[in-house]
């Protein structure tokens, strides 16, 4: 990343204006590491909802057993799907960093590259990312799929809670 550093001198105030310059090669690798991060952490959230959903398979969970896993699943839940939509808002802002600079429009390449650093959080609460301006990717759908997998993860495990089973009619 290339910082050249601009300063102005009046007789009464100091402006100091930063211009940031990435080269577009450098903007492709950040979207190609950030990608590949979208990539992995849906990878891990499947592994993670397979062994919840598999937990005690093989057995009756006691109630206990069986709210302790549900509640510490959809905390790593919403906590995962926060770290998600924030990958793919990472993703859209460096899309138009890239657009920008491919099509050599100084000024919107200069107030992208500085939105899109500006703001550069490991996650965040889901609801955050609902209506953001420029959104290329879809929120919903990744919300969507998300809340769909983890609720039928959940209905898999809660079948296997003993209370549960017991209420439903179930032998044992």
């Amino acid at each position: 990343m290339d910082i050249a550093k601009q300063s102005n001198s009046t007789s009464q105030t100091e402006n100091k204006t930063e211009t940031l310059k990435i080269e577009p090669s450098k903007i492709i690798d950040l979207i190609i590491s950030k990608q590949t991060q979208y990539y992995t952490l849906w990878a891990v959230y499947t592994a993670v909802q397979f062994a919840a959903g598999n937990y005690g398979s093989n057995q009756r969970l006691s109630m206990a057993a069986g709210l302790a896993v549900f509640i510490g699943v959809w905390t790593f839940n919403l906590g995962h799907l926060g770290f998600v939509l924030r990958c793919v808002d990472q993703l859209d802002k460096l899309s138009r960093v890239l657009t920008a600079a491919l099509n050599h429009e100084q000024a919107k390449y200069q107030d992208e590259l500085q939105s899109a650093f500006a703001d550069i959080k490991e996650g965040g609460l889901f609801w955050e990312f609902r209506k953001r301006e420029n959104q290329e990717r879809s929120y919903l759908m990744n919300t969507v799929v998300h809340l769909v997998i983890d609720t039928c993860a959940s209905v898999a495990l809660l079948t296997r809670v003993q209370w549960i089973w017991s209420m439903a009619g179930g032998g044992d």
